[in-house]
């Protein structure tokens, strides 16, 4: 699901290679589809209030104005071919700065300021160019015109690709950096080909349908997944179980004694447990794992095989049991110290490490019956599960 900001792109680039004549003929309304376009990426991050994307809208908007006013004109032009050249390196620059730095909020003096310089210093760099396209602070000097810039420019587009690419992969990012990363390509991109008449509005909405569906994605990610733990929620699990075969079977899973464990230990040692576990499920195999709620998981499975179900479940158990979680209890600060007393000693407690604790479950699992309803399925399970906790916990109790 990260990926899916990129496939945008990839429809591009692919009719670009063999299609060009079907991007040319294509009705594509500009620039009212781009105006539309963006309107709705900013109405959604709003709602969202995820204002960050706006210097993202920002950044693509002073692109698009530049290049509908420096380069639409014939590249014969000393100006218009500096700005060309200078063009990419700005791009590529400004992109990992919005990516690197951090950005204040937008609605403050400073997010409002630093909003408006993105969106207007490409425009500074169109009449920097023009008014001296040969200057040497300007960077189209730097590179060669012609045919060889534009195999110069695709061995920057692909290797900066490709290191951006690697950083992505490292991080495990998520769809928001993948649109980003869609965006740059894009704008980069259309410079090769700007002698096709639609380029720059394919570029532009390319670059805005990838941050529009990362947006999607994440207002679904909102939706259907669970912050703490990063597993889907009640509300996806219910959906699966809607779609759920007939040879299938549920598993309601408890963390044993959580209530007196968050008592004794605080609710913040309680959500390392919680995170922990979201951590193990995640790993596991052959079934799907949903937070029902609290302290209480499901799991899924799309097969009926009782003996390999129990085997799974005892493996999922015993990795539990045998975790050792270590925890850093920080006792009550005497408020009659000094700030400076109280980081020592927090300090000193740090070093010294804390307990090791080990947490176990209990897994109640329900084969489906032929023509049982999920309500029941589910009952049954949970019924598996209080059998599992009376016979002693830490334990797995398959329904009859």
């Amino acid at each position: 699901m990260a990926f899916a900001p990129v496939l945008p792109l990839l429809c591009w680039l692919l009719a670009l290679c063999f299609a060009p004549q079907w991007l040319q003929q294509f009705p594509l309304p500009i620039p009212a589809s781009l105006y539309w376009a963006m309107g709705f990426v900013a109405l959604l991050a709003g709602i969202l209030r995820q204002w960050s994307w706006l210097y993202w809208l920002a950044w693509l908007a002073g692109i698009y104005l530049t290049i509908q006013s420096g380069l639409q004109r014939p590249l014969s032009e000393p100006g218009v071919l500096a700005l060309y050249q200078a063009l990419p390196v700005w791009i590529t620059l400004s992109a990992i700065a919005l990516n690197v730095f951090s950005l204040p909020p937008l609605l403050t003096w400073r997010g409002a300021l630093l909003a408006t310089v993105i969106a207007f210093s490409p425009c500074l760099l169109l009449f920097q160019v023009l008014a001296t396209p040969f200057s040497l602070i300007n960077p189209a000097t730097w590179f060669p015109a012609g045919l060889a810039y534009r195999h110069a420019l695709w061995v920057v587009i692909v290797a900066v690709a490709v290191i951006w690419i690697a950083v992505l992969r490292y991080h495990d990012s998520g769809a928001r950096d993948w649109s980003r990363f869609s965006a740059w390509f894009a704008c980069l991109a259309f410079l090769t080909v700007i002698e096709l008449p639609p380029a720059s509005a394919w570029a532009m909405l390319v670059s805005i349908v990838s941050l529009l569906m990362a947006l999607l994605l994440q207002l679904l990610h909102l939706a259907y997944i669970d912050e703490l733990t990063g597993l889907p929620q009640r509300r996806a699990l219910l959906s699966q179980l809607a779609h759920l075969g007939k040879r299938s079977a549920v598993t309601m899973l408890d963390v044993d004694h959580f209530k007196r464990f968050n008592d004794t230990h605080g609710h913040d040692v309680g959500d390392q447990v919680l995170r922990l576990l979201g951590r193990i499920l995640q790993s596991g195999r052959g079934f799907k794992a949903y937070r029902y709620g609290g302290e209480e998981f499901t799991l899924v499975f799309r097969h009926a095989q009782r003996d390999k179900i129990q085997q799974t479940l005892d493996e999922v158990r015993q990795q539990v049991a045998d975790y050792p979680l270590r925890v850093r209890e920080a006792k009550r600060d005497d408020k009659s110290r000094s700030s400076k007393q109280q980081a020592r000693k927090r300090r000193g407690q740090a070093q010294a490490g804390g307990k090791t604790l080990r947490i176990t479950i209990s897994l109640g699992c329900a084969i489906r019956q032929p023509g049982e309803h999920t309500e029941q399925l589910l009952k049954r399970a949970d019924e598996a599960l209080y059998q599992a906790k009376k016979a002693g916990r830490n334990r797995v109790s398959m329904a009859k």
